[in-house]
């Protein structure tokens, strides 16, 4: 039991004193709590920066369609064609593509821009090796013997059968028997046919 102090006074400072301990507490840990939001509202702030200049710093024609693959996504080419494909795989300098009637190999400085139905968050750590070069693809198509049409640069195109590839591609052209000889930088864009099956 506590006695009293002659002048009156409370040995523990009072019930009043206790209050405006209390309160004083309470208002520190509410400011403490206070700027503790603050700074994780301001770090969190910076970590989605951080975030959002990695993802713009990533996104590049060749890491979105890396990130398409096995997708339909637009594609916007430089001749202003906008074409509808699925993207099969990623070459150095070449995009493969498919259609509901062929298989379209595009060089990628042909792309100016990919249009895909939401946004695609390219991991570029995550890629696989791209598949080789656009010449190799042509050193295939040679070595199978098949009919393919050729998408140049300036817009001309050519239909033919590839004969040999090195400094150039040589295609026989069907319809007049002559020998076109291809500047292998000026290929843009070269599609294979698939055989329709009967129905």
């Amino acid at each position: 039991m506590n006695t009293p102090l002659p002048n009156g006074e409370d040995p523990l400072g009072g019930t009043e004193s206790l209050l405006g301990a209390s309160q004083g507490a309470a208002e520190a840990a509410d400011r403490f709590l206070a700027d503790s939001r603050g700074e994780e509202a301001v770090a969190s702030a910076r970590r989605g920066r951080w975030a959002r200049q990695l993802i713009e710093e990533s996104t590049t024609i060749s890491a979105t369609l890396h990130a398409s693959v096995g997708n339909e996504v637009f594609l916007i080419l430089r001749t202003g064609e906008r074409r509808r494909v699925e993207v099969s795989s990623l070459g150095e300098d070449y995009v493969q593509v498919r259609d509901s009637a062929s298989i379209v190999w595009i060089r990628l400085s042909a792309v100016i821009a990919v249009e895909a139905a939401s946004s695609l968050v390219a991991n570029p750590e995550g890629f696989d090796p791209a598949e080789g070069l656009l010449s190799d693809v042509l050193e295939d198509l040679v070595a199978d013997e098949l009919q393919i049409r050729l998408c140049l640069a300036g817009g001309a195109a050519l239909t033919g059968l590839a004969i040999s590839v090195g400094a150039a591609l040589r295609l026989r052209l069907p319809q007049t028997g002559h020998i076109a000889v291809v500047d292998l930088f000026s290929i843009e864009m070269i599609l294979l046919k698939i055989p329709q099956s009967p129905s």
